[in-house]
């Protein structure tokens, strides 16, 4: 491995596909909140794709970690609305 490369940083949208993906092969809202949380990802997320400035991603991933009880909530209502969505 060259350590002059840098590793790679997910952009908003791989961010936002990541977790849509995460949300499709999840058990249940449990499950997809793990799988979240394993990967550093949210499920605000997955919910839409923000375009954001620069600096307002440098503000962002300068908050406190969200609260695990809402991050199951926002787990259930990305599940929810994947599985209405026409397949």
């Amino acid at each position: 491995m060259n350590p002059t490369h840098l590793p790679h940083v997910p952009n908003a949208e791989q961010r936002h596909r990541a977790a849509r993906v995460l949300a499709h092969y999840a058990r249940d809202a449990a499950d997809l909140a793990d799988l979240l949380d394993m990967v550093g990802l949210t499920a605000e997320e997955g919910l839409h794709l923000a375009l954001q400035e620069p600096e307002e991603s440098a503000q962002h991933s300068a908050r406190p970690a969200p609260d695990p009880a809402e991050v199951r909530r926002l787990s259930r209502v990305v599940l929810a609305c994947y599985d209405a969505a026409p397949r």
